[in-house]
């Protein structure tokens, strides 16, 4: 039977539907304006739920194929080889962490420690005071100095001591639940991650069941089609990681050989950090390059004295630059179009801008996930392009079947007359 997309029915029905949409949207703003303190709580409390579970759903494509290693080869147990997968992945992420935080640190007192040495002591005067000026200038934005300033002009009394109290109460307050989020997305996530890899088919098949029958198939399909996309978007990072791990590890180890303190130790580390940071398309490779540069460059300020030395580390910079350039070339034009290109099939373009939206939405968070966030909506999308384009297909055949039948119906009156 010949359906119509839009019928009056059906016209009528959209109608009704964005009608009461808007009518939604216009009471959340208003309901927002008028209390938008639990709002705010209400959203709050989502995200802090949300978050750590978009984040265990995304790591449940890393951490899944692990687990089902350690069972298979390892003869373990389902439940333990999760807890054993997830224990290597904290492991593994945390210690990345750590190299990463005290090697900044380290360098970072190297270099002022170097810095403070080339400048005279005006300099630093001049330094110092720009600071005390920014300070300054913080502080005139905020009610604390207007409160200190009140006591230091009027003198100081119970109602001013009880404002600066309840003031520097609100900042303390902002900081330790910020740090309690944190907390809780890092206690949060690993166990939504071991239910999401022990038992992802049930809990999406639960969550399919919800949505009306009709709509059913269609919610099962774009599931198959996200964890598809996912997969593939993750096995290609993987390969992408390795590939540029194997060639940091093979050319600044080759550089090491020429370079007085920098070792192989820190060619292979710095080659782990930038695979890793890869996992943040475009800007990543750039943050990776940092942690070389950075090293090289606090060698060159402690060995200034020395020319013959100095310039040798001015030398592997630049070498460092153009291996970084050659990977970049080799991974735009072979191996991202190969790789990625072949598993999720998205337009830079695409990427630049979901890198914008994700990141202003989730924050770091976001910009980690806005590829394979991005490749999911853009299955969701070819999917009901399929659809379109077979709902165009059947009612071509019924148009075509109807007038076939058309023309068969004088043959068939004639035939009946013959027959009469």
């Amino acid at each position: 039977m010949n359906k119509k997309l839009f019928t009056r029915e059906k016209l009528i029905t959209y109608l009704l539907i964005v009608s009461i949409a808007t009518i939604t949207l216009i009471g959340l703003y208003f309901l927002g304006l008028i209390s938008s303190t639990i709002l705010t709580r209400v959203f709050g409390a989502i995200g802090a739920v949300l978050i750590p579970f978009v984040i265990a759903f995304f790591l449940s494509f890393i951490i899944g194929p692990i687990s089902v290693w350690i069972h298979e080869k390892l003869k373990i147990n389902r439940t333990m080889s999760i807890i054993i997968a997830i224990l290597i992945g904290i492991i593994f992420i945390f210690g990345i962490l750590f190299i990463s935080v005290s090697f900044v640190f380290s360098q970072l007192s190297t270099i002022l420690s170097s810095l403070i040495n080339l400048v005279n002591n005006t300099s630093v005067q001049a330094i110092l005071v720009e600071i005390t000026d920014m300070i300054n200038n913080y502080l005139i934005n905020n009610d604390i100095a207007v409160i200190i300033e009140e006591i230091s002009n009027n003198g100081a009394s119970i109602e001013r001591l009880l404002a600066l109290l309840g003031s520097v109460l609100v900042t303390l307050t902002g900081i330790a639940s910020s740090i309690i989020s944190v907390i809780v997305v890092l206690a949060l996530t690993p166990v939504f991650m071991y239910y999401l890899i022990k038992e992802k088919t049930l809990i999406f098949t639960s969550i399919s069941k919800i949505a009306p029958k009709s709509v059913r198939p269609h919610v099962v399909e774009l599931g198959k089609r996200s964890d598809l996309v996912i997969r593939r978007y993750f096995k290609g990072q993987g390969i992408m990681m390795m590939i540029i791990f194997i060639y940091f590890t093979i050319t600044l180890g080759i550089l090491s050989f020429f370079v007085d303190g920098f070792s192989i130790q820190h060619a292979i580390m710095f080659a782990i950090l930038m695979g890793i940071f890869n996992l943040v398309p475009y800007l990543g490779a750039w943050l990776g390059l940092m942690a070389p540069l950075v090293f090289l460059l606090t060698l060159h300020l402690e060995f200034r004295g020395d020319p013959g030395v100095g310039n040798v580390y001015l030398i592997a910079i630049l070498i460092l630059l153009v291996i970084h350039f050659v990977e970049q070339g080799l991974e735009m034009s072979i191996i991202q179009p190969t790789v990625i290109g072949r598993e999720v099939h998205i337009h830079p373009l695409a990427v630049l801008s979901s890198l914008i939206f994700f990141g202003g939405v989730f924050g770091f968070v976001g910009v980690l996930l806005a590829v394979p966030l991005a490749g999911t909506i853009r299955a969701f999308m070819e999917y009901f392009g399929e659809l379109d384009q077979k709902l165009k297909q059947e009612e071509k055949e019924s148009e075509k079947n109807s007038i076939e039948e058309k023309k068969e119906e004088p043959k068939k009156k004639l035939k009946t007359k013959l027959k009469k």
